[in-house]
Parts: C-alpha cells; sequence; structure tokens
C-alpha cells in the first residue's frame, strides 16, 4: 500500500512536530535498523555477563596460581630443610678416614633416622645404585626410572628440579656426597612428591569452575530482569511513542522510582502535556474561527445580493467579490469540518453494501463533467462504515483528478478487499506526482506547481481526515504509463447482519 499519512484536525506546524519527533513503528524501526539482539536489554546482558565471565576467570587462574605457588613454596622449604639436616649430619659424623663403606654408613643414617612427611622420600646412592631410602619411599614404589637415577648419580655438586614418576610429579634437590678416605661416590636425593597436591588443586579449580559456570547463569538471569526493570519505562516510552497519533495524545507513561529513568519518562509526560495544551488550543481556534467568520460571511453575502448594478464595472466587480466570498465559505466550510473529524459524532457507521456503494460512487463522479469515468472494479459484501463520508472522501479524490487531468481523460474508480482492509481507488491518466511530493499533497494547504492554484487546498486534508476518522489512512502512488493512483484504505469491519461476527 502507499505510503499514508494522518492529518485529520491539527495545524501543519504540529504535524511536522509530530512526524519528526514521534514516528510510526515501521518507520522508525526502518530508520534505526532496530534489531532484537542489538537493544538496550541485550548489550546490558552481554556486558554484564562479560564483566562477571572475566571476573570469574580471573579469580579461578588467581586461585589456581596461588594454590600451585604455596605447594611449591611448601615443597621448597621441606627440600631446604633435609639438605640443612643432612649437611649438619655430614659435619658432626666423626672421619672414618680409610675406612670403605663411610659414604653408604652416612647416607643410611640420613634415612634411617629422618622423620619424614608422607609426601617427602630420601634415597642414597652410591656408585650409580640406590643402596637405602627413607622407610617411606622404597625405589619399588616410588617410581624413579633407571634414566632419571643414572641422571642423579652423575651430579657432582648439587642440582634442583622437577620430575615425573610413576607416583607422579616430584620436587627434588640432589646433593653430592664424598667422604675422605671413602673411594665410592654417593649422592644425597631428598625428594618432595606433588603429584597429590596438584591434583587436588585441580579437583578445587574444577569445582569452583563448576560453581562460577551455575553463579554465571544465574547472573545473567537476574541481570536480564534487572536491566528489564530498569529499562520498562524506555520501553514503555517507545510503545507509547508508536500508539501516539496526531489525534490522540491523551496517553502517559507510568512514572515510578527516583532514578534517571524514572525522571526520563516524568519529562517526556510533561512534554506530551504541552504538545496536548498547545493541538488542543490549536484546534479550539480554528473551530471558533470558523464559526466566528460564518456570521460577517453570510451578512456580506446578504448585502451583495441586494445591491444593484449601476455600470458595467460594477457588475464585473461585484461577480468577483461574489466568487471570492464563495471560495472563503467554501474554505471555512472545510476547516469546521476538519475540526470536527475528532468528534465522537464525526461519523455514522453502518453496514453498507460495497458494491452498490462502489457503483453509486462511480454514477456520482458522472456529474462532475463529461468525460469517462469507468468502474474498474468493485468489492463485494457489507462493511461497516460512514457510506457518507466515504462518498464525500471519493468525490474529492475524483474532483482533484478532473481537475489536473486533461479535458477527456478518463478516470477510474473502483473498490476491493485487501486483506484486512477496503480500498477504494481513483485513478487519472494525468501527469502523475512526484515520489517526493506524494506525502506532502496531503497535508494542508500544499499545492505542487504553479498550475495548481484553484481550491482552498484543503481537499485532500479532507480524505485524510476521513479516513483517519475511520482508523485508515489515505495515499497516492504512481501508474505504469503515466497518472496518479489515490487510495483510500479503511479496515474492513464486517457487518453482523451478513450473519459474520465484527472483529474487535
Amino acid at each position: 500500500m502507499a505510503a499514508s499519512r494522518q492529518t485529520a484536525q491539527i495545524p501543519q506546524t504540529a504535524q511536522s512536530f509530530l512526524r519528526e519527533r514521534l514516528p510510526a513503528s515501521g518507520q522508525a524501526q526502518a530508520r534505526t535498523g532496530w534489531r532484537p539482539l542489538m537493544s538496550a536489554r541485550a548489550r546490558i546482558l552481554g556486558a554484564s555477563v562479560l564483566l562477571l565471565a572475566l571476573a570469574l576467570a580471573a579469580s579461578t587462574v588467581a586461585t589456581h596460581v596461588f594454590l600451585i605457588r604455596q605447594m611449591n613454596s611448601q615443597a621448597s622449604s621441606e627440600l631446604a630443610h633435609e639438605i640443612k639436616e643432612f649437611q649438619k649430619l655430614a659435619v658432626h659424623t666423626p672421619s672414618r678416614s680409610a675406612r670403605p663403606g663411610a659414604v653408604v654408613a652416612l647416607l643410611r643414617a640420613r634415612t634411617s633416622t629422618a622423620v619424614l612427611e608422607n609426601d617427602v622420600a630420601l634415597i642414597g646412592m652410591a656408585n650409580g645404585k640406590v643402596v637405602t631410602t627413607s622407610a617411606n619411599s622404597p625405589a619399588a614404589t616410588f617410581g624413579a626410572s633407571p634414566a632419571l637415577l643414572r641422571q642423579w648419580a652423575s651430579v657432582r655438586t648439587s642440582a634442583s628440579g622437577v620430575a615425573q614418576l610413576a607416583s607422579g610429579q616430584a620436587r627434588y634437590v640432589v646433593l653430592s656426597v664424598r667422604v675422605p678416605g671413602d673411594s665410592a661416590r654417593g649422592v644425597f636425593v631428598a625428594a618432595v612428591l606433588t603429584g597429590r597436591d596438584i591434583a587436588t588443586i585441580n579437583r578445587t579449580t574444577r569445582l569452583q569452575l563448576e560453581v562460577e559456570a551455575v553463579a554465571l547463569v544465574l547472573g545473567s538471569l537476574l541481570a536480564w530482569l534487572a536491566a528489564g526493570r530498569v529499562l520498562s519505562p524506555v520501553r514503555a516510552t517507545t510503545d507509547l511513542a508508536r500508539r501516539i497519533t496526531e489525534t490522540d495524545l491523551s496517553e502517559r507513561i507510568p512514572a515510578r522510582g527516583h532514578n534517571e529513568i524514572a525522571e526520563l519518562a516524568v519529562t517526556f509526560n510533561h512534554m506530551l502535556d504541552r504538545l496536548e495544551a498547545a493541538l488542543t488550543a490549536q484546534r479550539r481556534f480554528l473551530a471558533d474561527a470558523g464559526h466566528e467568520l460564518r456570521t460577517p460571511i453570510t451578512i456580506i453575502q446578504g448585502n451583495l445580493d441586494t445591491l444593484e448594478v449601476g455600470a458595467p464595472d460594477d457588475e464585473e466587480t461585484l461577480v468577483i467579490v461574489s466568487d471570492e466570498l464563495a471560495r472563503m465559505t467554501r474554505l471555512v466550510d472545510e476547516l469546521l469540518l476538519l475540526a470536527s473529524s475528532d468528534r465522537p459524532d464525526f461519523l455514522h457507521p453502518a453496514p453498507a453494501d460495497l458494491a452498490v456503494l462502489t457503483r453509486s460512487l462511480a454514477a456520482k463522479a458522472r456529474a462532475l463533467d463529461d468525460r469517462p469515468w469507468l468502474l474498474s472494479g468493485s468489492a463485494s459484501g457489507l462493511a461497516v462504515l460512514d457510506e457518507q463520508r466515504i462518498t464525500q472522501a471519493v468525490m474529492q479524490l475524483a474532483a482533484n483528478a478532473a481537475a489536473h487531468t486533461p479535458a477527456g481523460s478518463p478516470v477510474e474508480i473502483g473498490s476491493a478487499i485487501e486483506g484486512n482492509a477496503v480500498e477504494f481507488t481513483v485513478a487519472d491518466r494525468g501527469p502523475g506526482i512526484a515520489p517526493e511530493q506524494r506525502e506532502r499533497i496531503f497535508d494542508r494547504f500544499a499545492r505542487l506547481g504553479q498550475h495548481r492554484t484553484e481550491g482552498t487546498g484543503l481537499g485532500l486534508s479532507i480524505v485524510a481526515a476521513i479516513a483517519a476518522a475511520h482508523g485508515g489512512s489515505a495515499g497516492v502512488a504512481g501508474r505504469d504509463g503515466g497518472g496518479a493512483l489515490f487510495r483510500l484504505a479503511i479496515p474492513y469491519v464486517k457487518s453482523a447482519e451478513a450473519g459474520e461476527e465484527s472483529p474487535p
């Protein structure tokens, strides 16, 4: 359907303000490119989830790193303690010069007397072989590979590192052992088994991740609900802006609380109050001016009718004055019609036979001039509408087509049911209307081109007001081959007399 606009009874300046500030729903979406995933609520949720996820991830990583560092620090402390105790033992042990087996004895003395934690193991090696171990770490269960034992046996001073044993990961320190008089080359190994602690830390990290995943889901749900509650006045403002028409500014946004969003709702309501007051004052002025103008026009017309013509010039002057007075009378009548278009008694809807109404429109149009008036098509069935107002609107469109097309050019009148709407059409084969001017022609006093100077400039505004009063719209489109196609579309309200229920 062609673009349409409700003009009703509001002055042009107010209509322009409403078109700029309070666009229709479809137009607003087309301009802003609004998408549900790009809504403020979705962006708030996305930002909240992202920040919460980053915070939880940082917390998990920090906790994991802290536990690992704490474990390594404790292991290093235990290793340092065992090496220190072995060195004390070596210093206080009497020299056994020229006595073989002194190295092995020293190693066994430390491994047999040490009181160890469960995760600490001591190993003594002489000439590349394990000669002694602490009671809690027999070589068979300790799980040191032959390659690792050879690596330890080759140490000349001291070494430390991390090894992967059969029983898990371990941190170790290796100290070379030499006793004067003993040719054996020994090493003392202190190891802390960290595999069990690492597994515990990993289980703790996994549990923390599971708990944080649940917290993230609950946090996302709470953020979604909170964002919806905070933004509810914004949505109410948007919905209200879409519902507001140029004839109804009575709705207001409920404002709750004392935050910035509530202040926005209050400010918007105050703007609507001022706008409604201005529009009401303009409508009242329009109606009062129309009524007040009728009295002097009637008096002037009565006096003109009683004047006697004394000279040929006087007769020409009287004709001109009478024509302009008639034009003023018509202008006042049309202004009063527009001013009353929002009144409850403006329409008197009743069931009407669409086929009979359409044929009647075509027949009445033939009285305008002697050009071909064609019936392009007719809807069938009963519809609830104001037959007189529809006739008035279609006759205005027909007169407009006759005034702006060449003499003898055919004009087509028809009706059809399109979806949930009844469309009355008037199509001509004249010069047509430029696309950028098709909406403006429904404005009051709009004129297109120098040759369109007759009339009051309110005819198409009246058509749009009648359409708006029915809950419909008026529009114009181009035709293939030239010309203009005017449409008057109103909701198709079926008549109960036809045995059908009327839609709500």
